[in-house]
């Protein structure tokens, strides 16, 4: 066993989770608030249940919570990996990947499937051109042509190009404020 092997295992073992430190955290924030502010009107029975209140209102916030689901959904590479590996995305790929016999068709399949997938969620985009581009070099290994793989990986992040203007980008989400022009008043 390695050295870096051995600070791995260590550290594994003494570090707590993500979730459990963001319970720890929480609570010395609630209890470094009731420390340290107050409120003169209230018992400190009654502060603590409001700092609770606080805590339950800025956590729940609607517009918070549009912004964290929006985020989670769309920036799962976890959602991404589990639908590029379903039957039917795995279908399609097998099925383009037969049209794959050279370099040059192999690169604008995986490009432009890349392409349109990306468009509906980058997470999505992201793995299925890396597991297209996979198939691909599997396919040309097996069938025993060449291939420039470099080429093909590019091809594989091509997705990336048209995330953010497509359905599951920030600014179409959010709602981009449209700005208009006027020649008449001089405004822009």
């Amino acid at each position: 066993m390695n050295l870096a092997s051995t600070l791995e295992k260590t550290f594994k073992k003494l570090l707590p989770s993500p979730f459990t430190i963001a319970v720890l955290l929480t609570l010395v924030s609630y209890l470094l608030a009731l420390s340290f502010t107050g409120s003169e009107k209230l018992s400190t029975a009654d502060y603590s249940l409001q700092l609770l209140g606080y805590w339950e209102k800025g956590l729940w916030n609607s517009s918070l919570l549009v912004f964290a689901f929006q985020m989670m959904l769309m920036l799962m590479l976890v959602l991404g990996h589990t639908l590029a590996l379903s039957k039917p995305i795995d279908k399609l790929i097998n099925y383009f990947t037969a049209y794959c016999t050279n370099t040059a068709k192999a690169a604008f399949l995986v490009c432009l499937l890349t392409l349109l997938v990306s468009f509906f969620n980058w997470g999505l985009g992201l793995i299925f051109g890396a597991i297209f581009a996979r198939k691909v070099a599997e396919n040309a290994k097996t069938n025993n042509w060449s291939i420039h793989y470099p080429i093909i990986g590019a091809s594989a992040y091509s997705g990336l190009m048209v995330w953010h203007g497509g359905i599951s980008g920030s600014a179409p989400i959010k709602g981009c404020r449209k700005w208009t022009f006027s020649i008449d008043n001089g405004r822009g």
